[in-house]
């Protein structure tokens, strides 16, 4: 986890020097440096992995809400994992309707505060667990879920198709290389000590969804799940936000809703129907979290963070043999590991495992 993130911060920091030399986003900087098709695929990168990442979101709140209401109920009204997925589309496809990024920043805000009270608490439960019973057995090394890993390793620190937004909106540019290393520290550090506490606590038991781990029905923990799912509820809008802008500028060009009711209906619908996609494949894998993970992680972002960067880089800033060579070989490590994540992924989808519901042991 430590190496994909220092390889994740390696790659970002060669999209910046790109950004210096060919002053666009992610997509036209591709058009710009390799063509048309290049634009395209990159696009699509973008579209998949924040399709993804919401998906993998409606899965994970599905299990927290049917954790929390058979916990509540005591398992008298139990209804299907599915069912929660389907029923996110009452909150979620209001929110998809709004047209500005900047109505969701207060929702987006509180969903922060949501998710920080969620880790401390997950800390607390590990290093209790830990203290109270030792450690739990573990492997070293797992050769069966290797690719699952890796493609959950890339899933964490994805976030190419926001960089360069970002640097365009800041005051002093030239500080964004130490804040990205700050940032990149600060998440690796996140993501170890929660993998690794979490699974020495609970060893073989851990599941996907760390939350389903900590102690049922405890006040404590039905606060944080309910916290911490409407902050994923809250955040999917912003997932889908690029999405939607995409495809609505390949399906609209130059049709705007503003003055006309009839453009803005069908782009509605549009985004109706997209939200209905996204609960339809979440369905699809409700029982398959860690795989949908995976699956995301090899198709789109391990190309966004390890292929595309490399390739940019080749073309608009190497001047050297060297560093060519160097660019070569990032990048066809980036292919090799797409190729192998997305493979290894799709061969264990076929594996139901469902998460943990406490109502199957009580």
């Amino acid at each position: 986890m430590v190496c994909a993130a220092g390889a994740a911060l390696y790659t970002m920091l060669q999209l910046v020097q790109c950004y210096e030399r060919v002053h666009c986003g992610y997509g036209e900087m591709g058009r710009r440096l390799y063509g048309r098709w290049m634009e395209r695929v990159v696009m699509l990168s973008i579209v998949v992995s924040q399709l993804g990442f919401s998906c993998a979101g409606a899965i994970f709140v599905a299990t927290n809400m049917r954790d929390l209401f058979n916990a509540v109920t005591g398992c008298a009204h139990r209804m299907p994992l599915w069912f929660w997925v389907v029923v996110q589309m009452a909150v979620l496809a209001p929110l998809c309707l709004i047209r500005h990024i900047k109505g969701l920043s207060g929702i987006a805000l509180l969903a922060d505060v949501f998710i920080v009270a969620g880790l401390v608490y997950v800390w607390s439960v590990d290093v209790a667990t830990i203290g109270r019973l030792g450690l739990s057995y573990t492997r070293n090394f797992n050769p069966d879920s290797y690719a699952l890993f890796l493609g959950t390793a890339a899933y964490t620190f994805e976030g190419y198709a926001l960089i360069l937004p970002i640097i365009d909106s800041m005051r002093h540019p030239e500080k964004f290389p130490l804040a990205l290393a700050l940032v990149m520290a600060l998440c690796g550090a996140i993501a170890v000590s929660i993998g690794g506490l979490s699974y020495a606590a609970f060893g073989d038991s851990t599941q996907a969804n760390v939350l389903l781990n900590m102690p049922s029905k405890t006040p404590a923990t039905l606060a944080v799940q309910l916290l911490y799912s409407l902050a994923i509820l809250f955040t999917m809008p912003l997932m889908l936000f690029p999405v939607i802008r995409i495809l609505e500028q390949a399906l609209f060009p130059r049709r705007s809703g503003k003055r006309n009711p009839a453009v803005k209906a069908q782009k509605n619908v549009f985004r109706t129907a997209l939200l209905a996609l996204v609960i339809a494949v979440s369905v699809a894998g409700v029982d398959r979290l860690d795989r949908l993970v995976a699956v995301i992680g090899g198709s789109a972002c391990v190309p966004l963070s390890f292929v595309y960067p490399p390739l940019f880089h080749l073309r608009a800033v190497a001047a050297t043999s060297r560093e060519r060579l160097r660019d070569a070989l990032v990048a066809g490590a980036g292919i090799a590991a797409s190729a192998y994540v997305t493979y290894g992924a799709m061969s264990r989808w076929g594996v139901s495992e469902p998460p943990y519901d406490f109502c199957d042991v009580v």
